[in-house]
């Protein structure tokens, strides 16, 4: 079974709505997926869906008001795939229902029930409109055509169903005075713009476009009755009535090249006593000025000419021939385009979703079998709910899934059943999603490869659900693709079943992600063996309780298990859920179809006696389905009657003894069942299903042997265990029951220990991934030339994606797994890592990273951790989960970069460093100067600021929200820490909480809900404080600080529960009152029905929430305090953590109250804070000394810990997916993930608990981030040398070619920390500080400065904001917040100033103006988008004659706040302009680039590809700058016009300061220098990586 399991029948890809197949080779490449337009074979299957039965049920409940159908547009049918909007509009005294519909019968409802399935329509959206036009009505009407025209199109337009498509077609169908209202709709869009082009057909049935002679008389007949009034609409469609007239005339503006189709009446209708037409042929076409109009007739008469009996009634097959035509002309580019769209869109949720192996399901269907089924009302009434399928409420309220359960005993056909299902929701052309379990598998054992194969075949079938996946995709570079929680919260909660609206406008989410219209066509799950998924309980508990906008119906088949009824007690009341067993009756039937069937295939001769042989079977197979069909392959594999008989009278009745049957005959082919149990133990071991070549592949490997004929081979000697689908090439157990024997002793000389299979499957892969076809290339050289295109062995992709599962699964034993990966990880591990790039998903390298540390967890007990292979292993676990991570969006973009580039960036100690950083030769890229030992644990910070005070911290999917004592909330991405935004609150911030839409927050005086924009829903004053903070799918609850529970609907705030919960001494008599008790701590159990309070003094109470009761006490002998209660978030984990003052930590059973274990720290400090992982595994704490520890949470064991600085406020929180912690001090924050984090998931890791007391604590690196920080960086521009200013006041050098200090030139008086650089060609440095003073020196003599100016605070008016020296150095600009000064380097005087107002300069930049020659230097300023040149030697005189604008636009909404570089290239005159802005709360910048020869704006392009611009190399002619992607950039301004550049290398993100204060600078030896941790890190070599991009 695999992830993909997209589809199991391969004969039926014709029938659903997309070829649901990855591929049907071994190739890697998943781009083989295909979305392709399909036949339509549904007509035929109405009768069987929509049975007698069923069609009562609605006529039993409709009244005449009901039967004739709603008033206003209703969506008839959604298409999962809507191109097209086709609206019916009824006529005279019709119903949006009762016009289409022949008879009474539901059934007849054609353009619900017939067309959708239709060929050619599957992309049309259908609807129809009501109005009353009841002329027999008491009732008065004043409305006429032109007020139902206006009402259609109003309708139209205020459509959520026609917004949402909101550039689609439109085809209109009227019929008879519904012909003249769809022609004043049409007329009325044509004088609205997004309408115009819109309606592109229309349909005209017996439409009167010039009057009815029968009108007039109706008209007569109501006013002489007396009883009922003349209708003006009626007036309308009499002959030469002047209203028709002036539609005519107006449509004819504007219709004249519209395709029309008029179809009039052949047949008269009685009216009375005579018979007529109603409509005229003259009247019910529209003739000359039509040029597009076709005219056709049908057999009818004017009531009967939209109704027909049957869908092969020749007047429906003509007029649904016409509709499809009209359709397919119309669209005969969309569609092509939207495939296009959607193939793309799909390979990339393939890799999103890590969809990649191949169907390998192929149960064929028996004709007759699994009847009962159908017939069954439950199974009719959850599949197509009578209620459901015709009804005017299409925005109907939230829905509870519907769950059709099926249990049976193994062998019995569940399996066959639910293809069977599937095979007809296919038919009947319902979107169904399905996935098949299959023990042992173990790919097909995890629910999350269920929700993710779920996932994927919804968005196939679905386009909402595609652009909903794709908005997420874009959002998220990788997620724990194993984790269920994680999945079923982003992929399914928090994507598909959300309502179409953006939950975060502020933070400019692209348009394409927005899933602007909801789901509302019914999703179907067919689920099988659900018994044999290793944590298939979760599945109900991720179920129960959610609500969605659209009916989810859930098929399962599974073994009788005993947890079945509680199942079903605790889904009944939020689901709806059917239970049955499979009858011996029914499976007798099914077996004696199947029977029959196959029974027609035994050789000729022997036809006659194939019902004794059939009568044999079914007497003989006590419904077991299997055993029928395994003997059933035996016989036809002989042609004789002996044969058969002898075949008969030896098989033994049941599974085991047939299994002990066939191996003993396997075992008497002595010369090769040494192939048989190779073939047997990769067939029943493998994590995936093998394909033929691969399985030849992998023996030849294995046992070097070679088949030949593969196929042949496995069949002859393993066919009655093993089946190979015919048409996918793959090789599978013919049932999971072979598996459980082989696994078994019974099995004899086959029997197959699971350990040793996996391991010898891991070393076969090993030895592969080790082999010549995955050999790195040996340098750069070889990695630009194009490598050859060697054709890999068919069994490489299983080996790069599954030998990790293969080596966790091993015995732990034995070392020849280990020495296997010592050579693996010493050889080809990098090509590797490319592999996996290239298949455009990293999640497999953090999979790998858990297999690796699970597996040396095992080997802990029986190897030394200081071997060297396992220091290699333990190394390369860590490594592979920080690449992804840090690395994740370099190796996308160019997977090739994990060979040169990657390395040199990584710390000294870790393996890649280690092995492959230093390459030979003086080419490579290196980084020398401060390198960091091992990765850092905390890997990013972030400081609030001075007057800002942290209170509380919530995570949620991607930001983190933090809660300050000044009432503001403030937003943090979580990837990047930037702050994207803030809410302000009136008073201080004491709680938060992140919902699936909103964020909640409870303040010193209220409890307050708000959108992610900061609007609030409500708000509630509190008369307390609480203490906790949390929501259900439908409530806001909280603990307040005197005991009380309280409990908000989300939506209104209505106050649905307040509720004490009053302390209870554990030894107390039961007649005492309660002690009135107020709690410190509390905490909500995952499934909010245990809350646990602890209290000053006295015991903790454990209470069970519905009832308010006691139910248990986790007693403390020593009755210390519990600052921390924290109950497992895993609802399947009934254990609460206490953790003491003196920071012991205790668990304990929350129904009882025991003690299950409890764990002494060394440390006695008193905890902080502690969380749990969102999966229930992971705890970290904090204690008042700093130190930060991870625990395993079941066990207690210490697996982390880390000293860090102290503090007297800390609170820690996991992020949503559990893969980091939020660390919050009151002035900062920082993001904390060691790789013991990265960890197996409980359904994975079943030997785990146990080996892990073998384990020893792993120690942190936390590298102090704050000593001596650079504060300004330039480099000399002539020398091998940079500057920096620090922190304390220090200048000091640096060389860049090794990266360290050379020397401290000189000091700036008491410790102020420099504010600014600046060095001229001359040899002239100048630095300015924070206390306004500037120093000047001659750095002639490079290691003997001169002192030569110090400028003073009183000197220099207002603070300083920029130094700039002139082109040869002769000179010095100070700009200040006040005033710009320019000061002459020979003397120090000041040459002159130029005065301005403080504020009045806000976006301005100085630069120096090339002066070749002996020409007089100049400065330029750019202020308000104007550039003015000035004099150096007269200052502040400007050069007459230069003046030039400069225009550029940052966006609209963005504010432009300072330009923080321009620089001046002199050969092309191109002046380069680094612009920052802000957008909301997130900082961003620009570059721009000008002609200052022609004072125009150059190419923009560069304008959104440039992050930061670094400078110009004058050796290349090049502008070097980090691009958006963090890639290294040069571009030949000479060849701008081009639109090409280079790209170099990759700059992980803690080499761009935090808020990028102190910016790289370009050295003159061509290296880039990086302020990293208050060092710097030189990049050498990095321009020799060349790669030419476009810029977009």
């Amino acid at each position: 079974m695999s992830v993909s399991n997209g589809s199991y029948t391969q004969n039926l890809t014709q029938e659903v709505p997309f070829c649901r197949r990855s591929s049907a080779d071994n190739s890697s490449d998943t781009s083989a997926t295909c979305i392709e337009p399909i036949s339509r074979p549904g007509l035929p299957f109405l009768k069987k869906r929509f049975t007698s039965s069923w069609a009562r049920k609605i006529t039993d409940s409709d009244d005449e008001k009901t039967a004739r159908g709603p008033l206003g547009l209703r969506l008839l049918h959604s298409s999962p795939e809507p191109l097209i909007d086709i609206i019916f509009v009824h006529g005279l005294r019709g119903g949006s229902i009762k016009t289409w519909q022949k008879g009474d019968d539901p059934r007849n409802f054609w353009p619900q029930l017939w067309l959708p399935v239709e060929p050619g329509l599957h992309n049309a959206n259908i609807h129809s409109f009501g109005y009353d036009s009841d002329w027999a009505s008491m009732k008065s009407s004043i409305l006429n055509v032109h007020d139902f025209g206006q009402s259609l199109f109003e309708e139209m337009r205020n459509s959520p169903c026609l917004r949402n498509n909101e550039n689609g077609p439109i085809l209109l169908i009227g019929h008879s005075m519904g012909g003249l209202i769809v022609k004043k709709a049409f007329v009325l869009a044509n004088n609205i713009p997004e309408f115009q082009k819109r309606i592109q057909c229309m349909f005209f049935l017996a439409t009167p476009h010039r009057g009815s002679d029968y009108a007039a008389v109706l008209n007569n007949i109501l006013t002489v009755s007396g009883i009922m009034s003349s209708r003006q609409y009626i007036n309308d469609i009499m002959t030469g009535s002047t209203s028709a007239q002036l539609i005519n005339e107006d449509f004819g503006k504007h219709a004249s090249d519209l395709p029309i189709f008029s179809f009039y009446e052949t047949l008269p209708m009685k009216l009375g006593i005579s018979s007529n037409l109603i409509v005229e042929k003259s009247s019910a076409i529209l003739g000359l000025g039509f040029r597009r109009e076709r005219i056709q007739y049908l057999n009818a008469n004017h009531r009967d000419i939209c109704k027909f009996d049957s869908p092969d009634d020749p007047n429906y097959v003509t007029l649904k021939n016409a509709i499809i035509s009209a359709t397919q002309d119309i669209l005969k580019d969309g569609i092509e385009t939207n495939l296009q769209e959607s193939r793309e869109r799909m390979k990339v949720l393939q890799s999103f979703l890590d969809i990649s192996d191949h169907p390998d399901e192929h149960y064929p269907r028996v004709e007759g079998s699994c009847q009962w089924i159908d017939a069954r009302d439950d199974f009719q009434d959850w599949r197509d709910p009578a209620e459901e399928l015709i009804r005017d409420d299409f925005s109907a309220p939230e829905k509870n899934p519907s769950i059709f359960w099926v249990a049976a005993n193994p062998g019995t056909g569940k399996t066959y059943l639910a293809a069977h299902v599937i095979d007809e929701l296919d038919q009947f052309q319902l979107e169904c999603s399905y996935y098949f379990f299959h023990i042992g598998n173990k790919s097909s054992q995890s629910l999350g490869n269920f929700l993710r194969s779920i996932a994927y075949q919804m968005a196939m079938s679905n386009a909402f659900v595609r652009e909903k996946l794709i908005g997420l995709c874009e959002k998220e570079l990788t997620f724990n693709k194993d984790d269920t929680a994680i999945i079923w919260t982003k992929v399914f909660k928090r994507g598909i079943f959300q309502v179409g609206e953006c939950n975060y406008p502020q933070y400019r989410i692209p348009k394409c992600s927005l899933l602007k219209a909801r789901i509302s066509t019914p999703q179907y799950w067919v689920i099988d063996a659900i018994d044999e998924c290793s944590k298939y309980q979760e599945l109900f508990t991720l179920i129960k309780g959610i609500q969605l906008s659209f009916p989810l119906r859930i098929f399962i088949t599974s073994r009788k298990i005993p947890e079945l009824q509680r199942i079903h007690r605790s889904l009944e009341a939020s689901v709806s859920i059917t239970c049955i067993e499979i009858s011996a009756e029914d499976s007798t039937s099914d077996i004696n179809c199947y029977i029959q069937e196959r029974v027609k295939n035994l050789a000729n001769d022997l036809v006659g006696g194939t019902k004794d042989i059939a009568e044999t079977l079914l007497r003989r197979s006590n419904t077991c389905f299997l055993w029928v069909r395994l003997v059933l392959d035996e016989l036809e594999k002989v042609y004789t009657t002996e044969s058969i008989t002898k075949i008969l009278q030896s098989i033994p009745e049941g599974m085991v003894p047939y299994y002990e049957r066939t191996v003993r005959a396997m075992a008497e082919n002595t010369l090769e069942k040494h192939v048989a149990r190779a073939v047997l133990v990769w067939v029943v071991a493998s994590s995936r299903n093998l394909f033929i070549p691969e399985l030849s592949n992998a023996l030849k490997l294995d046992i070097n042997t070679v088949l030949p004929s593969a196929k042949s081979a496995v069949e002859g000697l393993c066919g009655q265990l093993i089946f190979i689908d015919h048409q996918s090439g793959m090789a599978s157990l013919v049932h999971t029951t072979v598996r459980e024997f082989l696994l078994s002793e019974s099995a004899g000389e086959f029997y197959i220990s699971k350990s040793r299979a996996h391991e010898r499957i891991a070393l076969t892969c090993l030895k592969l991934l080790s082999s010549g076809e995955m050999k790195p290339p040996r340098s750069q050289r070889m990695l630009s030339q194009a490598r050859k295109s060697q054709e890999l062995s068919p069994l490489m992709n299983y080996a790069i994606t599954q030998f990790s599962e293969h080596v966790y699964s091993t015995s732990a034993e034995t070392d020849e797994i280990l020495l296997a990966l010592d050579l693996f990880l010493k050889t080809n591990i990098l090509s590797w890592i490319e592999r996996i790039a290239q298949m455009g998903d990293l999640y497999p390298l953090i999979r790998v990273s858990k297999n690796l540390k699970g597996y040396l967890d095992r080997r802990a007990k029986y190897i030394s951790p200081l071997s060297n292979q396992v220091q290699i292993v333990d190394s390369w676990s860590t490594d592979l989960s920080r690449i992804a991570t840090k690395f994740g969006s370099a190796l996308l973009q160019d997977p090739s970069s994990i060979y040169f580039v990657i390395p040199p960036f990584c710390p000294l100690d870790s393996a890649i460093y280690k092995q492959f950083a230093k390459r030979p030769g003086p080419s490579g890229l290196s980084v020398v100067g401060h390198k960091e030992n091992a990765w850092d644990d905390c890997v990013a910070s972030v400081n609030f600021g001075e007057d800002s005070i942290a209170a509380a911290v919530s995570c949620g999917e991607n930001l983190i929200a933090v809660g300050m004592e000044s009432g503001d909330i403030n937003f943090f991405n979580r990837k990047s820490c930037q702050k994207e935004g803030m809410i302000h609150q009136k008073h201080p911030i004491d709680l938060i909480h992140f919902t699936d839409r909103s964020i909640a927050a409870c303040t010193t005086r209220s409890v307050v809900l708000m959108d992610r924009m900061g609007n609030t829903i409500w708000q509630i004053r509190l008369r307390f404080r609480c203490i906790l903070l949390t929501s259900s799918a439908n409530a806001i609850i909280a603990v307040s600080q005197h005991g009380h529970v309280l409990k908000w609907d989300i939506s209104t705030g209505a106050l649905l529960r307040d509720q004490l919960f009053a302390y209870t001494s554990p030894d107390d008599d039961d007649d005492n009152e309660p002690t009135v008790k107020a709690p410190d701590v509390a905490s909500l159990s995952a499934d909010m029905e245990t809350l646990a309070l602890a209290y000053r003094w006295g015991t903790v109470c454990i209470f069970e929430v519905e009832s308010g009761e006691v139910i248990a006490w986790p007693r403390d002998k020593y009755n210390r305090l519990a600052p921390v209660l924290l109950f497992n978030p895993n609802p399947h984990v009934s254990l609460l953590l206490i953790i003491y003052t003196d920071h012991e930590l205790a668990l304990y059973e929350t129904d009882t109250g025991a003690l299950v274990s409890a764990r002494e720290t060394s440390s006695t400090a008193g905890i902080l804070s502690a969380s749990c992982s969102p999966d229930g595994r992971t705890l970290a704490t904090v204690d008042k000394q700093g130190v930060f520890q991870i625990w395993d949470f079941e066990s207690l064991n210490l697996l982390y810990h880390v000293l860090s600085p102290a503090t007297s406020f800390r609170i820690i929180n996991f992020v949503s997916d559990g893969s980091s912690v939020v660390d919050v001090i009151d002035s900062g924050m920082r993001i904390w993930n060691p790789a013991t984090l990265v960890r197996k998931n409980i359904e994975e890791d079943q030997s785990i608990s146990e080996d892990a007391l073998y384990l020893a604590a792993t120690e942190g690196e936390y590298e102090t981030r704050r000593v001596s920080r650079i504060t300004a960086l330039c480099a000399h521009p002539s020398l091998p040398v940079v500057f920096a200013g620090k922190h304390n006041g220090q200048v000091i050098a640096f060389d860049t070619k090794t990266g360290l200090q050379i020397m401290v030139l000189y000091t700036h008086p008491h410790g102020a920390f420099v504010s600014g650089l600046a060095v001229s060609p001359n040899g002239v440095m100048a630095s300015s500080d924070v206390n306004c003073v500037i120093q000047v020196w001659n750095l002639k003599q490079a290691l003997s400065p001169v002192h030569l100016y110090t400028y003073s605070a009183a000197q220099i008016k207002g603070r300083i904001k920029q130094l700039c020296f002139s082109t040869r150095g002769d000179y010095l600009l100070v700009a200040t917040t006040e005033s710009d000064q320019v000061y002459s380097m020979k003397d120090g005087s000041c040459v002159g100033s130029l005065q301005f107002e403080h504020g009045e300069r806000k976006v301005w930049r100085w630069l120096q103006v090339p002066s070749p020659g002996k020409q007089s230097e100049q400065f330029a300023l750019i202020h308000d988008h104007v550039m003015t040149e000035f004099s150096a030697s007269a200052f502040p005189t400007k050069v007459a004659g230069f003046k030039a604008d400069i225009h550029y636009d940052v966006g609209e909404g963005n504010d432009e706040t300072y330009i923080k570089s321009a620089i001046i290239h002199p050969e092309t005159q191109t002046l380069v302009l680094d612009v920052c802005y802000t957008s909301g709360y997130v900082s961003s910048s620009s570059i721009f680039l000008f002609d200052l020869s022609k004072k125009m704006l150059l190419s923009d392009l560069l304008s959104t590809s440039c992050k930061h611009l670094i400078g110009l190399s004058e050796r290349t002619q090049s502008l070097v700058f980090l691009h958006q992607n963090s890639w290294l950039c040069s571009i030949n301004l000479a060849n701008l016009a081009l639109g090409c550049y280079t790209q170099h290398f990759y700059v992980p993100d803690e080499y761009m300061s935090a808020g990028h204060e102190v910016l790289p600078v370009w050295s003159s030896d061509n290296n880039v220098v990086f302020c990293l941790h208050g060092e710097l890190a030189v990049v050498i070599n990095g321009f020799n990586f060349k790669m030419m991009k476009t810029l977009q």
